[in-house]
């Protein structure tokens, strides 16, 4: 009863508190429904960015990888750091400057409409098959296994998936499409402390338990014993290799940080680009912290429970949570963990209603629509959408190879293609639209051959990679077959928004120590530091060294060129 009592208090309070910080603003407008009104500070852009990232998918999923592994797939959430600071120091204040809604919104103004509908339609076919069914089937998972929802309600697992996956898309949907953008950040900085008490205590009552009571002897077992379990330097066989830090991971990384709607909309909201930067920074540095509350908490597992005690893997978290917490705490957390569903579930819902408003429906229907009419269609649309995930998501539960590799695989089919486009449409005026848009079709149809169809010995993410140069190639080859037939500027003339546009002062430091920061986690996690037990490795140095230069043309050259250009404010 303590576990329930405490689940529905801070539930009901998290959306009390968002109700009142929120009933009061302007939801009728394009910038306030879709943009918060540009109001959102750093803090609550840190928690949202956060949230909206940590899906129950992310806390099953990486437990799982880490109970059946190592440590080596830390590296999805360690290695965000480059790409969050490409993206507040060199990518975020042209966004903002230019007052755009949407990424399609800017490659219209580089390609034209045919990229900008292309690229729409993969946004929107992404979030619809793979980022909202996830949130939904994750939290499904989480919340069968805290609450033991098959006994109570009688049903088999696959039954009980499909209730509560209703359950939470109806909840989600209500609270996305009724309270935008930024009812959706304020729920999600709430549920953000949540997380990392909440984590915490996982944390806390894990170790306990494996010292069979003492914290002190728990703490000795995980980091002295079994320390293989530690090692986050990924062999050539394991389920994250070290290489692919350096070609894939980096390249996903870039997509999902500085081109994903559903994360940049976050920041596209920001009140000022110092704002912008300190919320991207601060959801860094917190990036760093999910290594103990969601990857050490499969270690913990191993120690409690024994290597292959769980017929699904993505099991792990949940049952951990069940057995190692006290009733309260336990309704607690499941109250966070339902918050981090909701949050990534409505983040991209939210997102997916904004592109179908702003890159379809209304360029489709003429400039002179009003707010009221894009939002009330908009509405319509997302409600329809949230039935259709609905039926998507329990059908995830037949994908063999389990729920993170089955989002990062969906993730990444669309997203390096359109990160392509975008970046080298956002530093070069020599590339054309008709290029760009075979070139991005291209990209996708090879890549899903590739990864689903074709076993070519690869790793997913090396295969990626290769495909990004090589399409890179064509991009630039096409172009000069197919010249741009149009003229125009790269960028449209800067917005009157208002907007403060000079950078945070302590930009440059503290991403100097976000990198080091992550430097520092491997170090600790290596033989280095904690790993004792050594094994050979193969790590693949030709991937690493064809890595480090891949990652230098691409964050040090365009950082190069901003330099050089220091737009006025």
């Amino acid at each position: 009863m303590g576990t329930v009592l405490s689940f529905v208090f801070f539930t009901a309070l998290v959306g009390a508190i968002t109700y009142l910080h929120t009933h009061k603003e302007d939801l009728g407008s394009h910038r306030g429904y879709f943009l918060a009104g540009s109001t959102l500070n750093g803090w609550v852009i840190a928690g949202s960015l956060l949230l909206t990232n940590l899906s129950a998918a992310n806390f099953t999923g990486m437990t799982a990888l880490v109970y059946a592994s190592n440590l080596a797939p830390i590296a999805w959430t360690v290695t965000v750091i480059p790409p969050l600071v490409f993206f507040a120091g060199v990518m975020l204040p042209t966004f903002l400057r230019n007052g755009f809604t949407t990424i399609p919104e800017f490659l219209e103004y580089r390609y034209g409409t045919g990229t900008r509908r292309l690229v729409t339609a993969l946004f929107l076919f992404a979030y619809v098959f793979g980022g909202m069914p996830v949130a939904l089937y994750g939290g499904a998972i989480a919340f069968i296994h805290l609450f033991d929802v098959q006994g109570l309600l009688g049903l088999g697992e696959e039954g009980s998936v499909w209730v509560v996956v209703w359950s939470l898309g109806i909840i989600g949907g209500i609270y996305a499409l009724f309270g935008g953008l930024r009812g959706v950040a304020i729920s999600d900085t709430i549920n953000g402390v949540g997380l990392l008490v909440g984590g915490v205590l996982v944390l806390f009552f894990g170790i306990r338990a494996v010292g069979g009571g003492a914290f002190a002897e728990g703490m000795h077992t995980v980091f002295t014993t079994e320390t293989w379990k530690l090692d986050a330097i990924g062999d050539h066989d394991d389920i994250v290799p070290f290489s692919v830090l350096f070609t894939g991971m980096l390249l996903h990384n870039l997509f999902f940080w500085c081109t994903n709607q559903f994360i940049v909309q976050r920041c596209f909201g920001a009140r000022s680009l110092r704002e912008g930067q300190k919320g991207v920074l601060i959801a860094g540095f917190f990036k760093l912290l999910n290594v103990f509350y969601i990857a050490i908490p499969g270690v913990i597992a191993f120690h409690l429970y024994g290597p292959g005690h769980f017929a699904n893997n993505d099991w792990v978290y949940p049952t951990l949570v069940r057995d190692v917490m006290p009733g309260v705490f336990a309704g607690f957390f499941a109250a966070v963990i339902f918050g981090t569903v909701l949050s990534t579930y409505n983040s991209i819902l939210n997102s997916t209603v904004t592109i179908f408003a702003v890159d379809f429906y209304k360029p489709l229907r003429g400039a002179s629509l009003s707010d009221a009419s894009i939002i009330r269609h908009s509405k319509f649309v997302g409600s329809g959408l949230v039935l259709l995930t609905m039926l998507i998501a329990p059908l995830i539960m037949r994908f063999q190879e389990g729920i993170f590799q089955y989002m990062v695989k969906t993730e990444i089919l669309f997203g390096s293609p359109i990160f392509l486009i975008l970046l080298v449409g956002y530093f070069s005026t020599r590339v054309s639209a008709a290029a760009a848009n075979i070139t991005l079709v291209s990209y996708l149809t090879t890549l899903g051959v590739l990864q689903h169809l074709v076993d070519t010995g690869l790793h997913f993410l090396h295969i990626l990679a290769l495909l990004f140069i090589v399409h890179c190639g064509l991009l630039f080859a096409l172009s000069r077959i197919l010249p741009r037939h149009r003229a125009g500027t790269r960028l449209p003339p800067v917005a009157d928004t208002g907007m403060d546009l000079r950078p945070w002062k302590y930009f440059s430091h503290l991403s100097a120590l976000a990198v080091t920061a992550m430097l520092l986690t491997y170090v600790a996690f290596s033989t280095w530091g904690l790993v004792d037990e050594a094994r050979p490795k193969q790590l693949d140095p030709e991937f690493i060294a064809g890595g480090l230069v891949l990652a230098a043309g691409i964050l040090g050259v365009p950082a190069w060129i901003r330099l050089r250009r220091r737009p006025a404010a």
